[in-house]
């Protein structure tokens, strides 16, 4: 009996590969439940980590909850001289919304660069277009594989990151290595107040988002950190190198020097209210973006939470039954288009324009009760007063009882 119990453990943690999925039933996980359906998963008493030998899929009805204070640990098996490394692949919504108090763990909390367990990051594939998945106080640490060279990758979608903070990445790659987020195709995520630090051969951030060849604005990045530890895509040290590439607008950003000098420049040719071309680069001696969507107010100093950070909400939360769609055409000088579909009768509704201080500069509609079916509203690029708004980047958010939804649109003159 002895022999057999053996053989199955062994069958279990040196399969190639593993993976745990959801029903595609419309169920809301939790890890507890998770851990209850497969024995690839365990919560271990000692560490208050949950050990997984598997990669966990969640299909398109699907939800995974990370509650507050969990620590997700994923382990790697070798099999053949061949390590097997796991992670999540989201097609539904992920929500891991942490605390300042109790943040979440993802990966390994004890991984450094010569020991510790290595993971494969996570996967957002064709969802969230409205922000519906989020991340939150989430701590990233140890994706170094040949085959996931991104803590978190996004194909068509847009999920919310938010105060995460993305560590101890490695690209086994001398040059052309990884990017902590990297976005690709239709891919909008809001990435707001994260901090990037200790990547080797790796940028922070890297999209190819383009249409016919060209590249359009992606993530817009607000406040966050790009400290003097990110290596650098080519491998050449963040002193020499950039480590924003292609794609996305920067917004209120600190991007660090290894002798702690910031790159404050606002980039070649100069575009500081996104007009949908990615082609502005740093103009710094050693520059750190190139070929974005634009910068804006950047900073000499890190954004340091609850210190110097002037936090904007620009977040939507998760809705079932508001869908707010990109408004047209955008960028826009004189009028753009906004499409939305309630699909619950008698809900009060409103739409508020922001600009990217987080001040309210119109309501276009307020408080007025909608019944289920698809409408459009047009705004003129107009203030309460009926002035033209100035040139730059605002959020539009669709908003009813406690459900939002948020999408930005580009004013250009």
């Amino acid at each position: 009996m002895k022999k057999i119990i053996l053989f199955v453990l062994i069958i279990i943690v040196f399969k190639n590969t593993y993976a745990w999925t959801s029903s595609n039933e419309g169920i809301a996980y939790t890890m507890e439940m998770i851990d209850q359906e497969t024995e690839y998963i365990s919560f271990n008493n000692t560490t208050s980590q949950y050990e997984i030998w598997c990669d966990i899929e969640i299909l398109e009805n699907d939800t995974l909850i990370i509650n507050p204070g969990e620590n997700l640990k994923f382990c790697n098996a070798k099999n053949e001289g061949k390590s097997t490394s796991y992670g999540m692949e989201i097609y539904g919504t992920f929500l891991a919304i942490g605390t300042k108090e109790q943040p979440i763990f993802l990966g390994d909390p004890e991984y450094d660069f010569d020991n510790g367990e290595y993971w494969d990051g996570i996967k957002f594939f064709d969802t969230s277009p409205n922000g519906e998945s989020i991340m939150k106080y989430c701590y990233l640490r140890g994706t170094n594989t040949p085959a996931m060279e991104y803590a978190i990758k996004c194909y068509n979608s847009s999920p919310i990151i938010d105060h995460c903070n993305i560590s101890y990445m490695w690209s086994i790659r001398e040059t052309g290595g990884g990017a902590a987020i990297n976005c690709r195709d239709e891919s909008y995520p809001i990435i707001s107040y994260c901090n990037f630090d200790i990547l080797k051969v790796c940028v922070a951030v890297m999209c190819r988002v383009f249409v016919d060849t060209v590249y359009y604005p992606s993530p817009l990045m607000y406040g966050c950190n790009i400290m003097p530890g990110v290596h650098s895509f080519w491998g050449a040290g963040c002193d020499y190198d950039k480590v924003v590439i292609n794609g996305g607008f920067l917004d209120n950003c600190y991007l660090g020097f290894g002798n702690n000098d910031a790159d404050t420049t606002l980039g070649e040719p100069i575009d500081t209210i996104g007009d949908g071309i990615c082609s502005t680069t740093s103009t710094n001696w050693f520059p750190r973006f190139m070929n974005v969507d634009g910068i804006v107010n950047p900073r000499s100093t890190p954004n340091v939470v609850g210190v110097n950070e002037i936090e904007i909400d620009i977040l939507p939360t998760t809705t079932k039954y508001l869908v707010l769609n990109k408004n047209y055409p955008n960028p826009f000088k004189e009028q753009t288009t906004i499409d939305f579909e309630i699909r619950k009768n008698n809900i009060p509704v409103s739409i508020l324009i922001y600009d990217y201080k987080g001040q309210v500069v119109n309501k276009i509609i307020e408080n007025k009760t909608y019944n289920k079916g698809n409408y459009s509203i047009i705004w003129k690029g107009d203030d309460y007063c009926g002035t033209k708004v100035p040139s730059g980047i605002y959020f539009y958010k669709l908003l009813s009882d406690n459900q939002m939804q948020v999408k930005k649109a580009i004013v250009v003159k």
